[in-house]
């Protein structure tokens, strides 16, 4: 202490300097206490556990603070396989790559089109001595769009409907579009589609008084989800009708014929078995015609003939 009761000016040197070492020294809460940390250490993520829709990407976030000169390696837990080190993939699935900004302490593993196979844990770790790890899991979910009906339909010419909904009721499908063939349908004129995104995602296509020209294979795709198609044939009526007659389908005229075929089977018949005996009738007589002709001395009435002699002197 000076005269006056101010501090030496050695001691206020001394005091900035250990506030100085403890902020750059890296001071943590978690820890209690100020102190210099030079290794690389992992920050609280934004979530251990992450789910994803099937064919949309999955991004698993890891973030490392004071890496050095040390890498980030992602590894898959199931086989033990190294997909990235540092910003390079070493999976020959190149649905995988690492994204990492410079002086950024996120390291993200990006998987594109992710699949349900795609489950399971995922482990960041960093190549210090000892290495340090954290796992993450991540669980895909199949985004499947589920049609109503078999995928091939064929209704008759008046007013054919399709509709789609989502395996997942609680996930919003995002953007819905109605495909047919490789053309977008929109909403107005003989189109109707309505959905519904409620307890359930249910879409429903509607098209009033379809035509024949209306055949083709249409597809309901939710955007984050996989589409799903149906091929619709559209019969004209006089096709349906004829081929209700001649299937039954239509109860009394089905009847109707079969009783009328049925009824003129017996004379056709009939005529048939008489036209049958009056040839064989015909047939025999003649046979006795010729045998009569043929033969005439075999009749009992017939005496042969006897050879008369001149008289004897």
């Amino acid at each position: 202490m000076v005269p006056g009761g101010r501090p030496l000016p050695w001691v206020l040197l001394l005091v900035a300097v250990c506030c100085v070492g403890s902020v750059r020294g890296g001071f943590t809460l978690e820890q209690g206490i100020p102190h210099f940390n030079t290794k690389p250490y992992f920050l609280p993520p934004p979530a251990k556990n992450l789910t994803a829709l099937e064919g949309q990407s999955a991004y698993i976030h890891c973030r490392v603070a004071q890496l050095g000169d040390k890498k980030v390696s992602w590894i898959r837990r199931r086989d033990l396989h190294v997909l990235t080190s540092g910003v390079h993939t070493f999976a020959s699935d190149q649905r995988f790559m690492a994204l990492h900004a410079d002086r950024s302490e996120n390291w993200t593993l990006h998987i594109r089109f992710s699949q349900v196979r795609d489950s399971g844990e995922y482990q960041c770790q960093v190549n210090t001595d000892p290495r340090i790890s954290m796992i993450f899991f991540l669980h895909v979910q199949e985004a499947a769009t589920l049609m109503d009906g078999s995928d091939q339909r064929y209704v008759r010419q008046a007013a054919p409907y399709s509709s789609c909904s989502t395996s997942i009721a609680s996930q919003p499908p995002g953007l819905l579009y109605w495909y047919r063939d490789a053309e977008i349908l929109q909403q107005g004129g003989r189109v109707n589609i309505s959905t519904h995104l409620e307890n359930e995602t249910v879409s429903k296509l509607v098209i009033d008084g379809a035509r024949v020209t209306d055949s083709g294979n249409y597809t309901c795709w939710p955007t984050k989800f996989l589409p799903a198609s149906v091929m619709v044939h559209v019969i004209p009526e006089e096709k349906a009708a004829a081929k209700s007659l001649g299937t039954g389908s239509n109860g009394g005229g089905s009847s109707t014929t079969s009783n009328s075929k049925a009824s003129a089977s017996p004379p056709s018949a009939d005529i048939l078995l008489l036209l049958l005996l009056t040839l064989t009738m015909l047939t025999w007589t003649a046979d006795f015609l010729l045998l009569t002709t043929t033969f005439p001395l075999c009749s009992p009435s017939v005496h042969l003939p006897v050879r008369l002699r001149p008289p004897s002197r």
